[in-house]
């Protein structure tokens, strides 16, 4: 990534932010941008990391470019607030939704072209492209997913079980399942060959804002409206960790690449950064006047990015994942073989409803035509419906000019290292390596030998009720 510019930006930069920095390890504001006239939504980091595109309250959507010109594109042709935006895999191609219920696709060039989808008939919450960007997931306030297909601007799917607005809907790492939450106070776990609901977390007791899959797809991290971030293990529906991190509504969690860490972002102006391998928050980081409504990683994990209600983007240095490599024991929070115990179990689930255990999510293409060629009617109904829309490309407006600037006034910037805080509450006690590190090993290996043991108990027990059944 290209951070380069002038170099009066750069001692702006230094005289800000050089101070700050207590230990190698944590975290550092390196660029501090400003371009909206509202509050950013969301934001999303450029497969390459030579951009950073955001979403706002004020209509549009901007991408800065990390150059010595500094310069950015603001998108605009929505007629209401923008609250998402996702890059296509490729970097070619921009999706935005709205307020306004449509999607947008985009070229993002200084021609501003567009495709407009209008997609639901409440306000499109969230977008997400698969990983080849074929597909795109949407989310809306009409209590509906939807997935489309972008080559063909047309709907795919419908994924309906909510009985509330749908906050968000995300692609699992193999496409091949969706997680969604909502206001109705739960977590669903669908599978895209079926389009069926195949597990609901009703555990949360309180509206969920955001989840996210963990890098492996086993888990997935959860932030709710009263400050809680929860992590679930999907293979059993189970709480797995819990933090009461924020005194504010926790509006994002984002996981690092390598599956260690969580962001958590919240609206009483603070972020957490949790290790999920110790359980426990490691930094909180203030740096936003007002609620941080806006997070994201950049793919390599090195840098990361977050926005709020004072309408600012910060691009931060990770830093707490530099040691990652000198980390004993147990270095990943699931076992090598844990992918497969909830492939098994998913197909045990398709097996139960009739349907063919391989199934992927080329087959859910495949047999979205195939119903529709025999009529289900559900389907030729939303196929009809969206075939009676006007979809055409037409020219957005935008605009490209120096508009992504350092601002004159910021928010003071605080990085609160928890790590030393929490040896303190220990009385200052510091266990050498060679005596703790063992203990944690011994557990790791008890605990393993038994989440084995539970695994093999599960799998008598369903033999002896299948030969019951016979």
């Amino acid at each position: 990534m290209n951070f380069a510019i002038n170099a009066h930006i750069d001692v702006c930069v230094h005289q800000d932010y050089s101070t700050l920095m207590h230990s190698p390890c944590d975290p550092t504001v390196e660029r501090h941008f400003r371009g909206h006239k509202k509050a950013i939504t969301n934001l999303i980091f450029h497969p390459n990391e030579s951009q950073v595109a955001t979403s706002s309250l004020d209509n549009t959507f901007m991408v800065y470019t990390f150059a010595d010109s500094m310069r950015a594109n603001r998108f605009i042709s929505h007629k209401d607030a923008v609250l998402d935006v996702d890059y296509a895999p490729s970097g070619e191609v921009i999706a935005s939704v709205s307020k306004d219920r449509t999607v947008r696709i985009w070229v993002p060039t200084v021609r501003g072209e567009s495709l407009d989808f209008k997609a639901h008939t409440g306000a499109v919450k969230s977008v997400r492209f698969c990983r080849d960007g074929q597909n795109l997931v949407t989310a809306s306030e009409d209590k509906i997913i939807k997935m489309w297909v972008v080559c063909r601007r047309r709907f795919l799917k419908s994924f309906v079980g909510h009985t509330n607005w749908v906050h968000c809907a995300r692609f699992s790492p193999d496409d091949r399942l969706i997680v969604s939450c909502g206001d109705d106070k739960t977590v669903k776990l669908w599978d895209i060959a079926s389009g069926k609901c195949v597990r609901t977390i009703t555990e949360l007791k309180d509206p969920a804002l955001d989840a996210e899959f963990h890098p492996s797809g086993i888990g997935i991290g959860v932030g709710n409206a009263v400050g809680c971030v929860k992590f679930y293990d999907l293979r059993t529906g189970q709480l797995l960790q819990h933090y009461t991190a924020h005194t504010g509504a926790v509006n994002k969690v984002k996981f690092h690449p390598n599956g260690n860490f969580m962001l958590t972002a919240s609206e009483d102006a603070s972020m957490k950064v949790l290790d999920l391998l110790e359980g426990r928050p490691i930094y909180t980081l203030k740096a936003h006047c007002g609620g941080v409504r806006a997070i994201g990683f950049s793919p390599s994990g090195e840098f990361f990015a977050s926005g709020g209600a004072d309408q600012q983007l910060l691009i931060w240095k990770s830093n707490f994942d530099s040691q990652e490599a000198g980390r004993r024991g147990k270095k990943t929070l699931y076992p090598d073989d844990a992918r497969l115990d909830l492939e098994s179990q998913l197909d045990a689930l398709r097996l139960e409803d009739g349907q063919d255990s391989s199934g992927s999510f080329m087959d859910a293409r495949e047999n979205i035509e195939d119903s529709e060629e025999d009529g289900e009617k559900e389907e030729l109904e939303y196929v009809t419906e969206m075939q009676d829309l006007s979809v055409e490309m037409e020219r957005g407006r935008s605009c490209f000019g120096p508009i992504a600037e350092i601002p004159g006034e910021m928010c003071p910037v605080e990085v609160i290292n928890l790590k030393d805080s929490w040896s303190q509450q220990k009385g200052g006690e510091q266990l050498t390596q060679h005596v703790t590190l063992p203990l944690e090993e011994l557990l790791s290996s008890q605990l393993e030998a038994v989440r084995h043991t539970i695994v093999l108990l599960e799998q008598r027990v369903t033999n002896v009720e299948e030969r019951l059944k016979n």
